[in-house]
């Protein structure tokens, strides 16, 4: 664990912490001297990554659409590295369909996992980091909850929904007089798994995979997908005591897609 980092004494849960963007934030953190959770339902690659991470790390199995499990993540996070500093919500799937293609079903599937786990993590997250020193709560939106497209009916709504909460919480904790941070990074199209989704829907529609990859870059002004480590370095930003009056703001990451 790095000594006198930027994020030094800071404890953090990261949900979805097994892959993407949740997996290279909690190296970036430990790289930075944090000691972090992992939270997710990939138990093989979270125990994996855990003990790539060392000391500095734990995982723990969440699945973020249940308060139970929240609350155990919680207790254990605390119980191994002590009070709560960082909650990072990043779970989230992305299932592509328009709205002809979307079922009700899937549609309830994917708010459930996007926008009510960042809920659950947000009143799990602000119940813990009260009873200590304050801190700060980072969530996943996406630049397609500001700027949609036609595959993406469920996902833009749920990650539409993650902004405006993370406006909530943020206000909620300012007139508590609680010091909780509450921001929301907006990635564009990061290479990681899921994009690989996106790709292997494109291959079976008959798209060759560099198509579908040259599509995604086309998208941002700056020619390319993201890489795992750009949004995570923006997290750390987030989580460190450099962001300390920044609250209820959304911090794009996304090759200038908003621009």
């Amino acid at each position: 664990m790095a000594q006198g980092g930027r994020l030094a004494a800071k404890t953090a849960l990261i949900s979805g912490g097994a892959s993407g963007i949740g997996a290279a934030t909690a190296r970036r953190f430990v790289a930075e001297g944090a000691r972090v959770a992992l939270g997710d339902v990939q138990v093989e690659k979270g125990e994996a990554l855990a003990r790539e991470l060392g000391e500095a790390a734990v995982f723990v199995r969440l699945d973020v659409t249940s308060e139970a499990d929240w609350a155990a993540a919680v207790h254990a996070a605390q119980d191994r590295f002590g009070l709560l500093t960082t909650v990072v919500n990043s779970a989230g799937i992305s299932v592509p369909a328009s709205i002809e293609q979307e079922s009700l079903e899937g549609f309830r599937r994917t708010l459930a996992i996007n926008l009510e786990g960042t809920f659950l993590g947000c009143k799990a997250g602000v119940a813990a980091l009260k009873g200590g020193q304050g801190g700060s709560i980072i969530n996943l939106g996406s630049a397609l909850g500001v700027k949609s497209g036609a595959p993406f009916a469920a996902y833009s709504a749920s990650k539409g929904g993650v902004r405006l909460l993370t406006r909530s919480v943020a206000i909620h904790c300012g007139q508590a007089g609680y010091d909780i941070r509450c921001n929301c990074i907006l990635p564009g199209a990061i290479h990681t798994e899921m994009v690989e989704g996106y790709v292997a829907e494109g291959e079976k529609a008959g798209a060759a995979r560099e198509q579908v990859l040259a599509g995604f870059a086309a998208a941002h002004p700056l020619g390319r997908l993201g890489r795992p480590h750009e949004p995570a370095d923006a997290i750390v930003f987030l989580a460190s005591d450099e962001s300390s009056f920044i609250t209820g703001a959304d911090l794009p990451v996304d090759g200038g897609m908003l621009a």
